[in-house]
């Protein structure tokens, strides 16, 4: 009765779950993405998902469980090596929201059918956005498509605001500047009644390659004397973040004119060339 006994047993998984939150508009939506990198060389089928929140108790608006709306259509399979990626449009925001996820699912063509479910908690955190930004790097040499290492660039930034109401921000940049010589590093913005405002912030590569976007911080404006000083840290959604640009050779007859040409032209170009980064 006393002895111990050791099994081994193999376990492979059928799919292995990634989760990512994005944003659409005001909307948080909730990607789930089923891969399924190993395991058996069968079909499986998601007959149904389900995603709700856990009551909370101590809000009364959210005592019972709150149901986030599905954008999937169901049933879908997937087979070894494939992806599928199920989305909610998440109910409520907040700080470590327990939500419940359960799918439903079944092996395709197995004798005799049977099914099966996955069950678990998912603990989100799901910020209150309000602001969105799309940023995009101009070449300011008249002509040029792409950046030259130390020349002169645009780092353009497109600010929307959920809200449509006009306000002053201070957007502040931060780079390697082993990359990029930040010459603007800090400037107010007065986005407009249509939730609208863009800038332009004159920065320069510093070597040649593929890199990275200079990371932007947003502020609220607030007034010290005759200076502005960063106010409370606002809180935005990136639609550009991560992304790279290809940076040329430098060029030595640009260096040399460096400075001499005419910034209107630089203003103009930025005019003709970004009509809308907002879809």
């Amino acid at each position: 009765m006393n002895r111990k006994y050791t099994l081994s047993l193999q376990f492979v998984p059928v799919m292995v779950i990634n989760s990512k939150t994005s944003m659409l508009t005001t909307d948080i939506l909730l990607e789930v993405e089923l891969n399924r990198a190993a395991g058996p060389n069968i079909t499986t089928v998601i007959e149904a998902a389900k995603l709700c929140t856990e009551p909370i108790q101590s809000n009364p608006k959210y005592s019972e469980a709150q149901v986030a709306t599905s954008l999937s259509s169901f049933p879908m399979e997937s087979d070894l090596l494939s992806i599928i990626n199920l989305i909610w449009k998440l109910p409520m925001k907040g700080s470590l929201v327990k939500h419940r996820l359960h799918l439903d699912y079944s092996v395709k063509n197995q004798e005799p059918p049977l099914k099966y479910t996955f069950d678990d908690i998912v603990e989100l955190t799901v910020p209150d956005v309000q602001f969105e930004i799309c940023t995009q790097v101009l070449s300011q040499q008249p002509g040029a498509q792409l950046c030259r290492a130390t020349s002169p660039c645009h780092f353009v930034i497109s600010i929307r605001f959920l809200r449509e109401q006009s306000c002053s921000l201070l957007v502040v940049l931060d780079a390697d500047d082993r990359m990029w010589t930040l010459v603007e590093r800090t400037k107010m913005v007065t986005v407009k009644d249509s939730g609208l405002g863009q800038l332009a912030l004159t920065i320069l590569p510093v070597v040649a390659g593929y890199l990275p976007f200079p990371n932007v911080s947003i502020y609220e404006c607030q007034y010290a004397s005759d200076n502005i000083i960063p106010g409370n840290d606002i809180l935005f959604f990136n639609r550009t973040a991560g992304k790279q640009i290809r940076v040329l050779s430098p060029n030595n007859s640009e260096n040399n004119n460096f400075g001499k040409e005419d910034s209107s032209r630089g203003s103009n170009r930025i005019k003709k060339t970004i009509e809308k980064l907002f879809d």
